[in-house]
């Protein structure tokens, strides 16, 4: 039959082979492209991060160059373009601290300092702690100063800090009453501010910079003046800049040695010596009076680190001020108080009597008890220096009148019994009879507090953020104040209509007492609210009111041998905003970061690895300098995928140390941490001291710069220097980076 089909089985045969092959095929194609999609994909983030690595490696040189010799207001570009991830900010992880002893054989180590709790830990083996001074440093843009001013202040003036490089445009100074805003004004470096607080109740002043803030009452006062960047190991300085109204003032200087002052009033330069008399235990000191007839900024600069007394209102006889031992703490044994006429008081805190004698004189304070000396002795030539066996406070008041600072107007803050500091959890006071109404204002310096005031004048209460301080009027007799649970206080002493007193910030000098020795790790309390878990909004707000540090410097008082209460070391630890590219490869989670000045990646496979290490500077000889770039985007910042152009601008630098040190050490935040530690490192690869014997510093002698720490699991690293001491700075750069997507 014609119409008949046939089947052709050996096309049939052919056509499904043909198929069978190509499924084969693609089967095969397709199990090469799993198994190779993991190399793709890996060698696309090795090209990820080889090209952010280079880019952000300008960004560093670009950024460091900019801290270490910039002046506030300039500015360097850099352009970020990304391959395929995107770059964010991230304020949360990134951290670093720096830590250095100013007594030989003596070492200092922290760690939680940014970990968000309320808790920290010291590591101090060598002697007894005392007490630790926590300050907030402020870091960051939108992180105002905040100052309180008292009810019983009736004026306040003000002026702009100096540092090593000051912002050129004005700084915004707000007054606000009760939370409500009442004045803004703007200063420059070299102007100054006054604020009537007659009719305020709760007043703060808020500022995008910080301030040299006095508190006045009525006409007359003196104050002990701390300078503009105070020595970490003893708080004396170099230069001060203090606003001072109209009228007829004295500043007296006191130093160890020989010095040169110069003193700068409205643009006018006078230059002054102060010799040495050549008699044993005695100073030097300079007196000098100012008859201004406006208001103006006195800016004092001396050739040696020396202490400063301020008296307004010379022609009155009224001001009393706490002043401090020389090594810093107000609780100590030897002291250089001022070569002025007035009365000096001495209370002894202690449990045994105190001898405290002097060229030519001497006193015995009973335990608990107080004594007064008219001051300074009428034969000697130079200033006194005070010599007691035991620790004790010093307060000098104006008058030479009476026998009694207690009938000397004044205001001043009350130092801790338990700390020797400005804040702390115990205070006593001996109220003798006199005509003048005293009280105690207390104030809480931390979040909560449980206190008690016993003796005459007896009150208990429980501070909060919003109940915060309470005022007690005092009657004769003793008054001791003492926290129970909780963060520490600030007690105010007033007297009279008449007082003066620098103010600190409320972030400032937050002192806990610790009063132990042990071989492992010591915790404390950090004062400031709990922020652990929370997000980054959340901290942000915090950070700017104040509620958590946004960094912070630890002053570890204890005993050096000398004194109990001598500064033993500090630690500066910083919150430092990352850049961070993220990136996926063969895994998710890849990143190159900038922060702080060193680049980082933990590509491949979560492998920390140092691109560019932190900037720093040793040498010649036993030195050792560093300026920390500090980097936070600005409120109007952008991120994401696209290409982004970075304006980055110097707000600011500031030194926070420049002394003699005895051990340097620098931490990182994980995980880069060990990574950067083991890379500061790389050239005891050429010591045959460390290949012979590893891990032992006291053996180290033919290598000077970064060991990593030898113990276990540590991200930190020592400066080493074969024992000799090291000529320490340590400088802060503030700069804004704002960040702007690129239109194309």
């Amino acid at each position: 039959m014609n119409g008949c089909m046939r089947r052709d089985d050996e096309a049939v045969s052919a056509a499904v082979a043909t198929v069978l092959l190509f499924g084969g095929v693609l089967s095969i194609i397709g199990l090469m492209m799993v198994s190779m999609m993991p190399v793709i994909e890996e060698m696309e983030g090795s090209v990820e991060r080889h090209d952010m690595s280079s880019q952000m490696t300008l960004l560093a040189h670009e950024t460091s160059s900019l801290s270490e010799r910039g002046m506030p207001g300039d500015v360097a570009q850099a352009t970020l373009i990304p391959v395929d991830g995107e770059l964010v900010w991230d304020s949360l992880r990134g951290g670093m601290w720096y830590s250095a002893t100013w007594a030989e054989d003596m070492s200092l180590r922290a760690r939680g300092a940014l970990d968000f709790d309320d808790t920290m830990e010291i590591r101090h083996p060598e002697s007894f702690i005392e007490a630790v001074c926590i300050t907030d440093l402020r870091l960051g843009p939108d992180r105002p100063y905040h100052y309180t001013l008292e009810a019983v202040l009736d004026s306040a003036v003000v002026t702009v800090t100096p540092g090593l490089a000051m912002p050129l445009g004005p700084i915004d100074v707000t007054l606000y009453e009760n939370g409500e805003e009442l004045l803004l004004t703007s200063l420059r470096v070299d102007e100054m501010a006054t604020f009537d607080l007659e009719n305020i109740d709760e007043a703060t002043l808020t500022s995008s910079h910080a301030l040299n803030v006095y508190g006045l009452v009525g006409n007359g006062g003196a104050t002990y003046v701390l300078p503009n960047s105070p020595e970490p190991a003893d708080k004396r300085g170099q230069a001060w800049s203090i606003p001072v109204m109209a009228g007829q003032h004295a500043v007296q200087l006191l130093s160890d040695k020989a010095n040169q002052i110069h003193i700068t009033v409205d643009g006018e330069t006078t230059i002054h010596y102060a010799t040495p008399n050549g008699l044993a235990r005695t100073g030097v000191h300079f007196h000098h009076e100012m008859n201004l007839t406006q208001d103006s900024v006195v800016h004092i600069t001396t050739s040696t680190s020396s202490r400063l007394l301020l008296k307004t209102n010379t022609a009155s006889s009224e001001g009393v001020t706490a002043w401090p031992s020389t090594n810093g703490a107000y609780l100590g044994n030897t002291f250089l108080p001022p070569h002025l006429n007035g009365t000096l008081r001495f209370a002894n805190p202690g449990e045994s009597v105190v001898t405290i004698t002097w060229r030519g004189g001497g006193i015995s304070v009973a335990a608990g008890s107080f004594e007064h000396v008219s001051w300074p002795p009428a034969y000697d030539d130079g200033a006194a220096t005070l010599d007691a066996d035991g620790d004790v406070f010093v307060t000098w008041g104006a008058s030479t009148e009476t026998n009694s600072v207690d009938d000397i107007n004044g205001t001043m803050l009350l130092p801790a019994d338990d700390t020797g500091a400005i804040s702390g959890g115990r205070f006593s006071y001996a109220n003798t009879a006199n005509d003048t109404e005293e009280s105690l204002v207390l104030r809480l310096a931390g979040y909560t507090s449980t206190w008690n005031a016993s003796g005459v004048s007896s009150q208990t209460g429980v501070f909060l953020e919003n109940n915060n301080h309470r005022s007690i009027t005092l009657a004769e007799g003793n008054t001791s104040v003492r926290v129970e649970t909780g963060h520490p206080l600030r007690v105010l002493r007033t007297a009279g209509e008449a007082g003066l007193l620098q103010l600190p910030h409320d972030g400032e000098r937050r002192c806990t007492s610790i009063d132990t020795q042990a071989s492992g790790w010591i915790s404390t309390d950090l004062p400031w609210e709990r922020m652990g878990g929370r997000g980054e909004i959340d901290t942000q707000e915090a950070w700017r009111e104040g509620r958590h540090p946004a960094s912070l410097s630890i002053d570890v008082l204890g005993d050096d041998g000398v004194s109990s209460h001598g500064s033993i070391g500090s630690v500066w630890a910083f919150h430092l905003s990352r850049l961070s590219y993220q990136f996926a490869s063969s895994i998710d989670g890849m990143e190159v970061a900038f922060s702080g000045g060193a680049v980082v990646t933990n590509h491949p496979e979560f492998k920390p690895y140092v691109v560019v290490p932190p900037s720093d500077r040793g040498g010649p000889g036993p030195r050792f300098a560093a300026t920390i770039p500090s980097l936070h985007p600005t409120a109007s910042s952008e991120s994401g995928a696209g290409e982004l152009e970075l304006d980055i601008e110097l707000v600011h630098r500031t030194s926070l140390a420049s002394t003699p040190a005895y051990e340097v050490r620098r931490g990182w935040s994980e995980p880069y941490g060990t990574a950067i530690a083991d890379d500061a490192g790389i050239g005891l690869e050429a010591s045959e001291d460390w290949t012979v014997y590893p891990g032992r510093l006291d053996l180290l002698t033919d290598y000077v710069g970064w060991v990593p720490d030898p113990s276990y699991g540590t991200a930190e690293a020592v400066w080493h220097t074969n024992g000799e001491i090291i000529e320490f700075t340590l400088q802060l750069a503030s700069i804004d980076v704002t960040t702007r997507e690129v239109m194309v």
